[in-house]
């Protein structure tokens, strides 16, 4: 039976990449990845010539099949993302679970830590971190509004992706969400209306407005910028430059 070994990628400099990462990714069979031309690159980078595979949330059972086959006949593969970890807010969980399911404890499924945009965001947002609830990409419609009620009654710093597609409509979204905070504790909690009104009783008493909020670029990339302040501060900031839109966004918002 062969490994499968989880590897972490760079999120933006091709330098954050481990020794470990770089020797495994030059001696497995085969790494299977997001999009081969991605990953192509930072095999080029270091002079690495393993072949590369597609696999992503897309892939059918077809190459599923393939790919646990591999395994069972003793070749070593590697899974890395686009950027950062496989399986925060990616497919490659899928993969993992159904090696676990087909062969049970008798494969190995190796983790070799890396770079995350979570936790590149969280270490310079200057907001206490030590308990955090991270929602990855929130729904683009359907779902939408709960996701944000969530983060309204999150006791903790609530962490976020967002698209350069629709990082000003979140931040609209907060400020939005604030006003309704407003008028809720205005009201009182004995008359939750809309969505508070689905809300048990003792989360109403922790919805607090939101104040303090982080938006980080292009993190480790040339052009990574931080904003810090309130959501309507951000979104102005943003909006000033058409190029502070390009990008991907981690979206910090502390209580």
């Amino acid at each position: 039976m062969g490994i499968l070994y989880i590897i972490a990628t760079p999120i933006g400099n091709l330098e954050d990449v481990s020794f470990r990462a770089i020797r495994l990714l030059g001696e497995v069979d085969l790494v299977l990845c997001e999009d081969t031309r991605v990953t192509a690159r930072l095999l080029a980078r270091y002079r690495l010539k393993t072949p590369v595979l597609s696999y992503h949330q897309h892939t059918d059972e077809k190459k599923l099949d393939l790919v646990l086959g591999m395994l069972a006949r003793g070749k070593n593969l590697a899974l890395v993302s686009d950027a950062g970890t496989p399986g925060i807010s990616d497919p490659g969980g899928q993969l993992v679970a159904a090696a676990r399911e087909r062969f049970g404890e008798e494969v190995k499924v190796e983790s070799v830590p890396g770079p995350s945009a979570v936790t590149a965001a969280l270490s310079i947002s200057g907001i206490p971190t030590d308990r955090f609830l991270f929602l990855g990409f929130l729904p683009h419609k359907k779902g939408r509004q709960t996701m944000l009620v969530k983060i309204a009654v999150s006791e903790f710093p609530v962490v976020v992706y967002e698209s350069k597609h629709r990082i000003l409509k979140l931040l609209d979204e907060l400020e939005a969400l604030n006003q309704q905070i407003g008028k809720f504790l205005s009201a009182g909690p004995e008359k939750p209306a809309g969505a508070w009104a689905a809300l048990p009783r003792d989360q109403l008493s922790k919805i607090k407005p939101v104040t303090s909020v982080v938006v980080c670029r292009e993190l480790s990339k040339m052009h990574e910028t931080v904003y810090r302040g309130e959501p309507k501060a951000i979104k102005a900031m943003i909006q000033a430059s058409h190029n502070e839109q390009k990008g991907e966004f981690v979206v910090i918002i502390g209580r």
